[in-house]
């Protein structure tokens, strides 16, 4: 699940979601703006990932995650992105794994960050996505 205002973030959790379905893993890779809370039940690992919005993620995306964990319980494990600069020290990946272990969801490693310059990726961010992906599978 990913909110996304340029575009960014979108395409990393796209190119996270590649990575895990090569590996022959179920994935669905989906708009926070077209999801609900019942989208999150039944799937075993959650991949949040967010813009960085003044330090956190946008209000609808968090309320998103907090009726998610109301409607699908705790038994999940998560990762949480964000999209950043580099000079801020949280992000809003930060503030969602926060949220997700003080609900009591399991996470697989740290808040993960990718940099921006500008609106824009920096070049390197795509091939960490999919060092990610890689990751995430392995943890699996």
């Amino acid at each position: 699940m990913y909110d996304s205002v340029f575009g960014n973030t979108e395409r990393l959790a796209r190119i996270v979601a590649d990575e895990i379905k090569g590996s022959g893993h179920e994935v669905e890779c989906r708009d926070q703006s077209a999801s609900g809370e019942e989208d999150f039940v039944g799937v075993r690992l959650w991949v949040l990932g967010s813009p960085t919005r003044w330090g956190r993620p946008r209000f609808r995306f968090t309320t998103l995650v907090k009726n998610a964990v109301k409607e699908a319980g705790k038994d999940h494990d998560f990762v949480a992105f964000d999209t950043k600069y580099e000079k801020f020290h949280t992000g809003s990946a930060d503030r969602l794994h926060d949220l997700l272990v003080r609900n009591g969801l399991r996470p697989l490693m740290p808040a993960q960050h990718f940099f921006m310059d500008g609106e824009e990726l920096r070049p390197d961010q795509e091939e960490r996505a999919r060092e990610l992906g890689r990751t995430i599978v392995s943890l699996l």
